[in-house]
């Protein structure tokens, strides 16, 4: 009989870090005008479109000092050990965003990306932001709408190529103005429309198609999660059955020490790919967040990925329990057993999964 283990989230809510972003969604393939949204109140719905939101700063405690030990040299998102730089992908990372509403399942492209990063965008609507480097695919969608939040998610991977379908003045207005580098099907050759499916959802591409509208300064990406180190030994409590509420969307994933993966079920049903059978992965890390109305679109809720929150890392059908912390977009993700100690939790090197559901108690469990 399987012991059922429910931890209520950690609400770590950190004033000092603490804080309020700007963010939005959009409608689909929305063409980017110049105005971007003004006058947006943290209390109000109401939007104009003569000047942009403003974005209030964080307002964040001076990072702690910290001495790290030299690491061996990584593939730079998947973390895997290598002998030479040279068998690092001389390209940057990119970034699709990919819907996951029911029309658009089955995905492509969910296994071949070295990390995805799955937020909410509704009450009953995830999408994933699949991060690729090591490897590409072909095709790779369906491609729908950023949101603000994508900045302060993928800032950190060193002026990623963002492949998205477009979205409202102010997400547009925001991603031009960030450090990803915008290329949106309402401007970028290389998108195609799918028969047998319909529109949102037919909108695919593929990575070398992408990759080949790479800007010449763009650089590789860096080590952007923490690894186990050699001589690390790999500690936590047993869990091999994770079950995680993003509103409307219930995640399931069920280890197999077989293989050493996770593999995905949502809302009962396998979760599976149009190229690779059911979606898995080497590590799941659920960062748990607050989220608040977009100023942006009132039907949007941002999540805040600054400051600190619970994280519960499940790795080798084990969990660890601790927060994770970031002061600025372009940093990496750091994840620490607490914030008075901060022992960095690391995780093994391999494809690495992160879910973001709201930090409220019983969004998070497992056996």
């Amino acid at each position: 009989m399987i012991r059922r283990n429910r931890t209520p989230l950690i609400l770590l809510t950190v004033a000092a870090v603490a804080v309020t972003a700007c963010g939005g969604g959009g409608d689909d393939e929305a063409a980017p005008s110049t105005p971007p949204p003004t006058e947006v109140a943290t209390t109000t719905t109401t939007t104009s479109t003569t000047s942009p939101p403003t974005l209030p700063p964080p307002s964040t405690p001076a990072p702690a000092t910290t001495t790290i030990a030299p690491d061996i040299l990584r593939m730079p998102l998947t973390g895997e050990p290598i002998a030479s730089e040279s068998e690092i992908p001389n390209r940057p990372a990119m970034a699709v965003k990919i819907d996951n509403s029911g029309a658009a399942r089955p995905q492509s492209g969910l296994n071949e990306a070295d990390i995805v990063i799955e937020e909410i965008i509704n009450g009953n609507i995830t999408r994933f932001a699949a991060v690729f480097h090591s490897q590409g695919v072909d095709p790779v969608g369906p491609v729908r709408s950023g949101r603000y939040p994508d900045i302060l998610l993928l800032e950190a991977f060193n002026r990623p190529l963002f492949v998205w379908s477009g979205g409202n003045a102010g997400v547009t207005y925001y991603i031009e103005r960030s450090q990803l580098i915008d290329l949106s099907f309402l401007k970028t050759p290389g998108y195609y429309r799918r028969a047998g499916r319909e529109a949102p959802t037919n909108l695919y591409t593929s990575t070398e198609a992408m990759w080949n509208r790479t800007p010449v300064d763009s650089g590789v990406p860096p080590v952007v999660l923490p690894y186990l180190r050699p001589g690390d030994v790999l500690t936590g409590d047993p869990a091999t059955v994770i079950d995680v509420t993003l509103d409307g969307v219930k995640a399931r994933w069920e280890y197999n020490a077989e293989d050493g993966l996770y593999y995905r079920w949502q809302n009962g049903d396998e979760h599976l790919t149009e190229n690779s059978g059911q979606v898995s992965t080497k590590n799941v890390v659920v960062m748990a967040a607050n989220y608040v109305q977009s100023p942006i679109d009132a039907n949007t809720p941002d999540a805040q990925m600054l400051g600190s929150a619970p994280v519960y890392i499940f790795t080798g059908g084990t969990v660890r329990v601790g927060i994770w912390l970031r002061f600025e977009s372009t940093d990496r993700y750091q994840f620490f057993d607490n914030l008075d100690d901060l022992n960095e939790l690391r995780i093994q090197p391999g494809r690495t999964f992160i879910e973001i559901p709201r930090a409220i108690e019983g969004t998070v469990s497992w056996s």
